[in-house]
């Protein structure tokens, strides 16, 4: 399958760069609103499986491009904060992540995504570490600048 056959390509940049932040930016309203009334936090769950969802139809309901990983692994964080006993913490951290992303372009889960084995190219390493978490915000996809 060619690149020019994934859904995502037919996008402008300036189209994706759109649907994407609209898209957290109405996850983060209803996370606002979950920590008043915590039933918006259903909400969040809904909204980010079909985030999901749209993104793996982007990208033909593969799973290795990384814009689907951060997708489906926002979702299980979202659902176990929403539905498992005592983890609504969970909640109130993707509240300030996604802040964080929408404001400042620093996505924590990107970073915790990037240390996943299948999306590193060198071992784990307290140098490594400071190097993903220490980097500057970028706009896109994250990558860890390079040592020196």
């Amino acid at each position: 399958m060619t690149q020019s056959a994934i859904p995502w390509q037919h996008l402008s940049e300036p189209s994706r760069k759109r649907l994407i932040w609209w898209l957290w930016l109405l996850t983060w309203l209803l996370l606002l609103g979950g920590l008043l009334y915590p039933y918006f936090y259903q909400g969040v769950v809904l909204l980010s499986a079909l985030h999901a969802l749209l993104f793996l139809w982007l990208f033909r309901f593969r799973v290795d491009p990384f814009p689907v990983q951060v997708r489906l692994a926002y979702l299980l964080w979202v659902a176990i904060g929403t539905y498992v006993s005592g983890m609504i913490i969970l909640m109130y951290i993707t509240t300030v992540g996604l802040a964080a992303n929408l404001f400042f372009n620093y996505c924590p889960l990107a970073r915790l995504m990037h240390l996943m084995p299948w999306n590193r190219t060198e071992a784990l390493s307290l140098a490594f570490l400071k190097r993903v978490f220490l980097s500057p915000p970028s706009k896109g996809r994250f990558i860890p600048r390079k040592n020196g």
